[in-house]
Parts: structure tokens; sequence; C-alpha cells
């Protein structure tokens, strides 16, 4: 499987630079990926000028399965109704085809109007655990804008995932592959409990910290390993990550994961759940 992870393109920030995210969707086409993942960011302040400019851009992404979620800055001034028009759901499960199977993407908005900060919500655990627990047809992957670790070289960390300890629970009680997220700016890739979480910097602007560049990931699955490069829009590629697709570790948490979390009935019961 191949993806492109790319997040944090602010369109209607002064920083932004479309050149960038103009050459970024170029290679995308040119390395013909199973899935483009758009982990959130979209815009700067979540006007709809800014997400009718967005959509222009990445309209031209010729993949046929381009799944985004919402950052917090299109959370903001009512921004995730612009989101849902130009962008649809803003929680998904979509099915990407593969050689000998299938990868299920679960996509979550972690986004609160207005704030910074974010969160899943007791309300979609059990939406979650029920798309990925039983999924055995390929990789089982997780988008989320929020970091649910911190990221080294970003300064203080203030805003990491409210439920941070609660998701990590879950993801490692479903094996989920991988989550890809974004929110820092600065591309990095924790591996911890047998999950993998692969965060993509700023594709597009000079909204940067520390030394790193605008970036957007490159990754490659497949049954024995996970290969992730670091993509300079128009220009240096070098090695971010590689790991074995099946997690090496002797550790085994023993209590029930229900001790710790709760999940709470599904406030769309009945109704179909997201968007699939």
């Amino acid at each position: 499987m191949k993806i492109v992870q790319m997040s944090d393109i602010h369109v209607g920030s002064g920083l932004f630079r479309p050149e960038l995210l103009r050459a970024a969707v170029e290679e995308a086409n040119e390395l013909e990926p199973d899935l483009v993942a758009v982990a959130g960011d979209i815009t700067m302040e979540g006007y709809r000028w800014e997400f009718e400019e967005a959509r222009a851009y990445l309209d031209r992404l010729k993949c046929p399965n381009v799944v985004y979620v919402p950052g917090n800055h299109d959370a903001k001034n009512v921004g995730y109704r612009y989101f849902e028009d130009f962008f649809g759901s803003r929680v998904s499960s979509t099915v990407i085809p593969l050689p000998g199977g299938e990868a299920k993407v679960v996509a979550i908005d972690s986004t609160k109007p207005d704030l910074d900060e974010g969160e899943v919500g007791r309300e979609y655990y059990a939406w979650m655990d029920s798309e990925l627990r039983d999924w055995e047809r390929g990789p089982r992957i997780l988008m989320i804008h929020h970091h649910i670790l911190a990221v080294p070289g970003t300064g203080r960390d203030v805003n990491i995932l409210r439920d941070a300890g609660d998701v990590m629970a879950i993801l490692r009680e479903l094996k989920v592959d991988l989550v890809l997220a974004g929110h820092r700016h600065v591309p990095y890739v924790w591996s911890i409990s047998g999950v993998r979480i692969v965060h993509s910097g700023t594709v597009s602007t000079l909204r940067l910290r520390g030394t790193m560049p605008p970036t957007y990931n490159y990754i490659e699955l497949d049954e024995e390993s996970v290969r992730i490069m670091l993509h300079e829009p128009g220009g240096e590629r070098e090695p971010l990550a590689s790991f074995a697709r099946r997690p090496v570790t002797t550790s085994k948490f023993y209590p029930d994961l229900e001790r710790f979390v709760r999940y709470e009935a599904l406030p769309f019961a009945g109704e179909g759940g997201p968007e699939s």
C-alpha cells in the first residue's frame, strides 16, 4: 500500500505558499498512491473562500481515494460547516482496494469550534471499535488531526489530544497499524505498544518550527515492513522512519480495556453511523 500524507496546508495564511502545494499535488500524482490522507488545517481561519481555494488545488489530485479530516483552524468561525460543503463528512470510514486485500481508513474529527485543543470524545469510542476490531482484510488506519503523543522539536506542548490516554488504550486494543496525524508542523514517528503514530509537517506554509522545512510523508506498507520518506515539495527527499509491519514486542497488559475505558451509546445509533 502506498500513502501520501499531508497536512497543515493553511490556505489563507500570509505564510501560505501556493507553489509548494502545487508541487506536492503534482508529485503525489506521479507517485500514484492508493490513498492521499489530508490530515487537517486545510484553511487558516475557516472562511468559505479559503475552503473554496483549497478545493481548487486539491481537486487536481488524481488518486481515487482522498480522505480528509478537519483541523482546529478549519473549525474556526463555524468553518466546520464549510468543510462539510467542500470536503464531505467530518467523520468517515473508507475501504481502500489493494492487491490481495483491502485497507480500512477511519477518519475522526478531533476538533472543537474555535479551540486549538481537541478530543475524540467518548461518543465515538464504540464506533471506532466497531469499524476496526474485526477488520482482517488488510491494514487498519486511523486519521486524526491532533497529536496523541507529544512531538519533539515543537516547543511547549499545550494542546495534545485531551483524551489521549483513552484513545491510546483503544488503539492498542484494536491493533491499529497506523495513526496519521498532523497539527504540530513537524514530521515525526512514534512506535509505542505496537501502535505506530505518524505525524506530518506543514506541506505548504512557512509556519515552521525549528529546523524542519515544509514537507509531506510518503508511506509504503507491505506484509513485511513500513517505510516512510520525508518529501520537500519540489525538493529533497530523505528517510523518516522504517519498521517491521508486525510490532516486535514482549510486553503484555492483562486487565481488560473496560476497566479503564467505558464506551457510551452511539449518539447516531440506528442511523447507520457516520458516512462510509
